[in-house]
């Protein structure tokens, strides 16, 4: 289901690296929220529960 161009779809919760991001964006995501923002700028994967 689209939700239009105004409106944009929020990926949050698992994203622990830069191929999870990606994959998300691929999916429509248009934003991510993700403890592991640091990981995956660095192209790294952070570790479960990284708050």
């Amino acid at each position: 289901r689209t939700v239009g161009p105004t409106l944009g779809v929020k990926a949050s919760g698992g994203v622990r690296d830069a191929e999870g991001a990606r994959k998300m964006i691929e999916a429509g995501a248009t934003r991510i929220g993700a403890s592991a923002s640091v990981a995956i700028a660095r192209g790294t994967t952070a570790k479960s529960g990284g708050y």
